[in-house]
This record gives structure tokens, sequence and C-alpha cells, in this order.
């Protein structure tokens, strides 16, 4: 391999090295924000509900890929619009006959394509910086409301507060809320429930939780 060409793969290596590296970074932001955003808004914090760095990682990357994706097409755009000549067309009206006027005007390609690049661009750093805040206030709203929430990227859930059913894992007691409650989360044996738009806390040892939601028959 000439030196020529061996410069040109490590500098487009680095420059992937940093685009990687800026993403990645601005994802992981992306995610953090979101859960301290959403959590917070119900008074507890992302690791109570089972949020840890390797979760959020995972999740992270997911987004990462989207933006890399969307960054990766903006770059095409523009060496698309480098190469693109000015489109010419021609707007004839007219009969059968023959045409009655014609109209002239060019397409700036270039232009266009440059202005598709630039919007596809916003368009990320507006979504990362502005939709973790969004998002949060919108599901810690649905929420408190009783509704559930169920977000993902590419399959992967992000933020899952499904509908459950409690019952008391002892007959004898009562059950810690009747009817239909939203599950946050849990850690250490703690999971959380929203009921009537508060958060409770409850040891996993004191219930039993029933995905379904439809009351038992009998």
């Amino acid at each position: 391999m000439s030196a020529s060409r061996l410069a040109g793969v490590s500098e487009w290596a680095a420059q992937v090295a940093q685009v990687t590296t800026g993403v990645a970074g601005l994802s992981y932001a992306f995610g953090w924000l979101l859960m301290a955003r959403f959590y917070g808004a119900l008074g507890v914090e992302p690791e109570d509900a089972g949020v840890t760095f390797t979760w959020l990682v995972v999740r992270a990357f997911l987004v990462g890929m989207l933006a890399l994706a969307a960054l990766l097409a903006v770059r095409w755009l523009q060496n698309r619009a480098t190469s693109v000549q000015t489109t010419r067309l021609t707007l004839s009206i007219g009969t059968d006959v023959g045409a009655l006027t014609e109209v002239r005007f060019s397409l700036p390609g270039r232009y266009l394509l440059r202005g598709v690049a630039g919007v596809l661009t916003g368009f990320v750093v507006v979504f990362l910086l502005v939709a973790p805040f969004r998002l949060g206030d919108r599901f810690a709203d649905d929420v408190v409301a009783g509704r559930p929430v169920d977000f993902g990227v590419l399959g992967t859930s992000v933020i899952s507060v499904p509908e459950v059913r409690l019952s008391s894992a002892d007959p004898t007691k009562p059950s810690p809320a009747a009817g239909c409650v939203l599950r946050l989360g849990g850690n250490a044996g703690t999971s959380l429930f929203v009921v009537g738009g508060r958060v409770i806390r409850v040891s996993d040892q004191n219930v039993t939780v029933s995905s379904s939601c439809t009351p038992p028959s009998g």
C-alpha cells in the first residue's frame, strides 16, 4: 500500500473515530437526561427503578446508531451536492397541435441537496438536545394520569411502565393496592408502583404481581 493511500486510510479512520465518539457521548447524554427527567418528575431516582450504567449504555448505543446513520446520510448528500449539475426544466402549455407557450427554469440540485442535508443535521441536533426533556415530561404526565407507557428504540424497550395487578403474598394480609397499578421498575428487592398518581415502594416478598389486570374469575 502506498504512503499516500495509507495516509488517506488513517485520516478516514481518525474521522470515523471522532464522529463515533461524539455520537456515543451525545447518545449517552440523551439517555441520561431522558431517565433523569422522567423519574425525577415522579420523585424517584433512575437507579431505584433498575436503570444501571450497562442498561443505559445499550439503549444509548441504539440511539447512537440512528444518529450515526443520519449523519452518514448528511455526509453523502453533501458529497453528492458537489457533483450535481443544475437541472433545466421546460414547462410547455398548449394543445395537441402545438405549444402555446413554454417556461424554462433551472432547478439548482446542489443547493437543494445541501438544504436537505442541513435540515437533517438540524433535526438530529434538536432531537438529541430537546427530545429528552419533552419525552420525559410527556411520559411522566401519562404515568401520573394512570396511562401505561411503552417507548422503545429499534425494538428495544427504553421506558416501559406496564399495567399490573398486585395481590398480597400473604392471604391473611390486605393487598397494598386495589385494582390495576403501574409498575415503574425495581431494584434490590423493592419495586416501585404508581397508585393514584403517587409512587409507592413495596418489597417484592410481600406481593405477587400479575401481568394481567383482568380480575381472577371465581
